[in-house]
């Protein structure tokens, strides 16, 4: 038997007023994957996870999730996914476990199955011994673990989290993405906006979302792979003066911008010699090495051929 998709969206447009926020999605999400939605602010990833948790209404298209058709049944979906917003939403004057109660009655757990739930949840998440700490006094990425050990309570099919990581200390971002990973070998799908590109490339899958557009979906190592261009990484005491009108036009330069402690210069692949001998030859203090494409290389160039097309109209 085919293997069903977990989330289906076809045709999906979102306006807020006049304004198109989403613009004609169309995408699927295969079960037991980390499906990442990658974009700008205000691309419009909140919106979207908003919209496969049956929040928001649409304008036009369908969405079919765990089986239930969004639109028509949002109520259908309340046992069957969790939902962790990108702001901390647990209740601050209640203690970590008065919150997992609260949750675990919500969702109509019994009180042994919630306790065994609850202890192993806690244990994974290291919170055990805060059981008794009031929500408001945790530490940021201690939040962000009692939100998603909320949301998984009632063991949901689905988990959708907005940005579960930002704001949080290396330490508790590393834990939660490992117990992500814990969470897919046992069955969940997770689908995940992240600002991180490195957290991008853990993904199953990305979906890049531009003014509410699409740009691509692919495998992270696929989308690298795909990358159309040459990227010399360039250090030294003059990356101040690299720029465009430095070199002659026919050495087809793309792009220049920082990225960490280097310069990333992007150009046709055919231009890639001439660049590194004219660089050679220049009296400027620098080293330019070739270097493969990161993920933020993928992810400006998809956004600087989308831009240039809106320049075009």
């Amino acid at each position: 038997m085919e293997k069903m998709d977990i989330v289906e969206v076809a045709g999906l447009n979102k306006k807020f007023k006049n304004y198109p926020a989403l613009k004609n999605l169309t995408f699927s999400v295969n079960p037991g994957e980390i499906f990442g939605i990658i974009g700008p602010d205000g691309a419009g990833k909140t919106t979207l996870l908003r919209i496969l948790a049956g929040i928001l209404s649409v304008e036009s298209g369908t969405i079919k999730s765990c089986n239930v058709d969004v639109l028509k049944n949002p109520e259908g979906l309340r046992d069957k996914i969790g939902v962790v917003p990108q702001n901390f939403s647990l209740y601050p004057d209640l203690t970590v476990e008065e919150n997992l109660n609260f949750f675990a009655r919500m969702y109509g757990i019994s009180e042994n199955k919630s306790a065994q739930k609850k202890e192993q949840l806690l244990n994974i998440m290291r919170l055990t011994p805060f059981l008794n700490r009031r929500a408001e006094h945790l530490s940021g990425g201690m939040q962000k673990k009692l939100a998603v050990i909320s949301s998984l309570l009632h063991n949901p099919l689905l988990l959708l989290l907005d940005e579960p990581t930002t704001g949080v200390d290396p330490v508790s971002r590393r834990e939660l993405w490992d117990f992500f990973y814990e969470l897919l070998k046992a069955g969940t799908t997770i689908i995940i906006s992240t600002p991180y590109m490195d957290e991008a490339e853990r993904c199953s899958r990305v979906i890049f979302i531009h003014r509410g557009e699409i740009l691509l979906i692919d495998e992270p190592d696929k989308m690298k792979s795909d990358y159309g261009y040459s990227i010399l990484a360039i250090t030294g005491s003059d990356t101040n003066k690299i720029n465009p009108a430095l070199f002659p036009p026919e050495m087809a330069i793309i792009d220049i911008y920082p990225l960490g402690n280097t310069i990333h210069l992007i150009t046709a692949k055919i231009a890639i010699e001439r660049v590194l001998e004219f660089l050679h030859n220049t009296k400027l203090q620098l080293f330019a090495q070739r270097i493969d494409p990161t993920f933020e290389d993928v992810f400006i160039s998809l956004i600087r051929n989308k831009d240039e097309k809106y320049r075009s109209y």
